[in-house]
């Protein structure tokens, strides 16, 4: 009865509205064409009607009511009609003095007809850039958003985005606000690699405000709890937040990771087995892949082969590349098990590079071992042509391994100086010094996590590093255009010894000019040191006039696997194609232009990279110590504490830096497990080196990169270890390892600098803490300084840099 009521009062006002003439006045019948023209599109869903009624709006009559005509206008032909044409053309009638805020409602539409239907990026910027926050609010946050996504997906402009994101204010419009806070917690999550903000920018987004948003923004916080903060429980619990009700795809994702937990953590397979069974393949035909991929390795495993190739079959390339030349890879080594060498090879020749280049990697190996130990009878390649396919990755290390000291055997046109199991021994070593390395590296990560819940003033102990260098750098790095931190190349570092130590010590050759190059940058945890004021940084050659410019701990990554560019170390070992040699260029080869080279995008970065300390040893005596910070600086932070009491927190500190940890009911300090692990290491090298018997020293007299490839085991650690002499510098580095011929190396313009390589790592305006003066830094610096950071206007920032004066006494 309430609808029928309604519906006759509608009626009612229709035929009232339609006595009105332009004789009854201009203005009162432009009102009422309007109204009509909303009554037919608001509540009897008549277009045509509705277009009639508008169109008879003319502008000299009311022109508010025009430009609001024009935008419905424009609403019908696109959404209701979808004729984009017509839509832009009542859009563009529609002009700002006539009505702010319709204006930009226009414009928003007008932004996204070029940008979804015409591709033209241009020209939607600049309809977006149209719209002002004074004239419409929720208007301005839209397009703020749509500019953010252009910048970030179509310009590739990071920083452009993130500022258009940070326009958008959750009170102007809470939806468009939580998808710039998703699309800013990627930002930095993946492509800053800052995990820390990238969380924070998630935990803004709330369920009320955008469901959808709010369950991609758990899946992160989900990703960065398993994968980088290696918290199973928090992982999980966000996982588990997302409901099969919410969101199918999301919620196959997460019922996959929290499989992946189970499995790979737990070690419950049963359990992993049921996440696994609750995703369907039309919910997220990618998660599916993987759940059966997961599924038929717990049955290989389990040695129920039956079942694992059931699941592997399963997987169908379309849905998952990745998992599909995973599970083709592992059904080759199924029947590489069962002596069906022509069938294993069949699925290895199925995973194709751009598939899973690990995988790829793994199953050329096994092609070559099957044609160089001569278990195939089908010689598609020569043995040196697969080997040649596996590149470097820490995935596939094993694979790269035997690969190259393979080449070098063939290369040596010896070919059977060894068996297979005799190899596989050989590599098991280096494989071992590769895993060793790791866990040394990991015992060196810097977490900035010390007494994080024990600090009873709640302060932790390592939150900060500082970085020291000249008033002349840190202006770059501030003032006008923005240059980007750098990290440098240690070829003329002031330690003549740089890299050279730990291989020293283990009889390790290398090849001082080879073409991998290490980029590193040095911080220290003492802020105030009179000693590194002394040392670093100095400006026209006045002592202690540098500057202390000291950073949060999210300017660093903690993923160790950054460090090193696999691309760049896959040029590391050449071998010429000894079965088919060509020496002449191609006609259609297209050499780089030198001038090309040389213009290259100076903006380009590396990415987040984690900090490690130093390991501090000489190999003459065996004395072993790591970078930290001094009792002074202690000190220093706590002045208003009594000594006593600015003792015992040193003493905390010690021996949290220690981080005992059982094992097998013994504990051992950091630096125990540490030299027994480099223990382990040269134990291992003096096998390679004075092998006990004859067959096995003349098997590896005739590996002839065998240094090469322990080096390359080393690597991660290499240029950590310093010679104690330098132990007072307690220096913290940032490191980044890559071939000479690496694109994002520069070289400088200034040709006071032309002796020094460097790559860009980022703005840091946004990480800095505090910046302290050295005792002779200059007036002139003190001034530009203190100002800009008085002046300074960092949306991301919640509190102002602090410049303090240093006091030490320098004579």
């Amino acid at each position: 009865m309430e609808q029928q009521n309604t519906e006759l009062d509608i009626e009612q006002l229709i035929e009232q509205l339609k006595k009105i003439t332009r004789q009854d006045g201009a203005e009162k019948y432009a009102e009422a064409q309007y109204d009509l023209g909303k009554i037919y599109y608001e509540y009897k869903e008549d277009w045509q009607q509705a277009i009639e009624h508008f169109k008879k709006i003319k502008k000299k009559e009311n022109s508010d009511i025009y430009a609001k005509a024009q935008l419905y206008l424009g609403i019908i032909y696109f959404y209701k009609k979808h004729n984009v044409n017509k839509a832009e053309k009542h859009y563009l009638k529609i002009e700002n003095k006539d009505d702010p805020d319709i204006y930009a409602a226009a414009q928003l539409n007008l932004g996204v007809i070029y940008y979804n239907e015409k591709h033209n990026i241009e020209k939607a910027e600049q309809c977006y850039l149209e719209v002002k926050k004074e004239d419409n609010k929720e208007v301005y946050a839209r397009a703020q958003l749509n500019l953010g996504i252009i910048y970030q997906t179509e310009k590739h402009n990071i920083e452009k985005a993130e500022h258009c994101y940070l326009n958008i204010e959750k009170q102007d419009n809470p939806k468009a606000y939580a998808q710039a806070q998703l699309n800013l917690g990627i930002i930095y999550q993946e492509v800053k690699h800052n995990i820390k903000r990238g969380e924070q920018y998630y935990l803004n987004i709330e369920k009320d405000d955008n469901s959808g948003v709010y369950f991609a923004a758990q899946l992160h916080l989900g990703f960065i709890y398993q994968f980088e903060y290696n918290n199973f429980e928090w992982a999980e619990e966000y996982y588990s937040r997302i409901e099969e009700r919410d969101n199918l795809e999301l919620y196959a994702v997460a019922q996959l990771h929290l499989g992946i937990i189970y499995q790979y953590e737990y070690n419950k397979f049963n359990k992993a087995k049921v996440y696994y069974s609750n995703i369907k393949n039309q919910y997220n035909s990618a998660a599916y892949a993987v759940a059966q991929f997961n599924l038929g390795l717990i049955y290989q495993n389990k040695q129920d082969i039956e079942q694992a190739e059931h699941y592997y079959l399963k997987i169908e390339k379309q849905d998952n590349p990745v998992a599909y030349a995973a599970a083709q890879f592992n059904l080759g080594v199924i029947y590489q098990n069962k002596q069906n060498i022509e069938e294993a090879e069949r699925f290895y020749l199925n995973v194709e590079k751009q598939d899973d280049p690990d995988s790829y990697f793994k199953a050329q190996r096994k092609l070559g071992d099957n044609n160089f130990f001569e278990k195939t009878k089908t010689n598609l390649k020569s043995p040196e042509e697969y080997y040649q396919n596996v590149a470097y990755s820490d995935n596939s290390f094993k694979s790269y391994i035997i690969a190259q000291m393979m080449l070098s055997v063939i290369s040596n046109k010896d070919s059977s100086i060894f068996k297979e199991k005799q190899r596989d021994k050989l590599v098991a070593k280096i494989c071992d010094i590769r895993e060793l390395t790791i866990n040394i590296q990991k015992e060196l990560l810097v977490k900035f996590n010390l007494n994080e819940s024990e600090n009873n003033d709640g302060q932790v102990f390592e939150r900060q590093v500082a970085h020291y260098t000249k008033p002349e750098v840190l202006f770059n790095l501030l003032k006008n255009k923005l240059s980007d931190f750098r990290l440098n190349v240690v070829d003329f570092m002031n330690d003549p010894t740089e890299n050279q130590v730990l291989t020293y010590w283990l009889g390790i050759n290398t090849e001082n000019n080879n073409e991998i190059k290490t980029f590193l940058a040095s911080f220290s945890f003492n802020h105030n040191s009179l000693n590194q004021f002394r040392l670093y940084g100095n400006e026209n050659n006045i002592v202690g006039s540098s500057v202390s410019v000291v950073f949060n701990q999210e300017f660093f990554s903690k993923n160790i696997k950054r460090t090193i560019n696999s691309e760049g170390i896959n040029s590391l070992f050449k071998y010429e194609n000894l079965s088919s040699q060509q020496n002449d260029l191609k006609e259609n080869s297209n050499p780089k232009n030198p001038e090309n080279v040389a213009e290259k995008n100076i903006t380009s970065s590396v990415g987040s990279l984690p900090l490690f300390r130093c390991l501090y040893f000489d190999p003459k005596n065996g004395y072993i110590s790591i970078a930290k910070r001094n009792k002074y600086s202690f000190y220093l932070e706590h002045q208003s504490d009594s000594p006593e009491k600015i003792d015992d927190k040193w003493e905390d500190y010690l021996n949290l830096l220690k981080e005992k940890e059982k094992e097998k009911e013994k504990e051992k300090e950091k630096i125990t497990r540490i030299r027994e692990k480099l223990e382990k290491i040269k134990e291992i090298i003096d096998f390679f080196k004075n092998p006990k018997e004859s067959e096995q020293k003349e098997i590896i007299e005739k590996i002839t990169n065998l240094d090469q490839l322990i080096a390359l085991a080393l690597m991660p650690i290499s240029c950590l270890v310093k010679h104690a002499a330098f132990e007072d510098e307690d220096e913290c580095r940032m490191i980044y390892i890559t071939n000479i011929a690496d694109e994002l190396i520069q070289a400088p313009t200034n040709y006071a600098y032309a002796s020094s390589l460097f790559v860009n790592y980022g703005k840091i305006e946004d990480y800095l803490e505090k910046i302290y003066l050295g005792p002779q830094c200059q007036p002139h610096h003190k001034l530009w300084i203190t100002n800009h950071v008085r002046t300074s206007q960092s949306k991301t920032r919640s509190k102002p840099i602090k410049v303090v004066q240093s006091e030490m006494p320098l004579r």
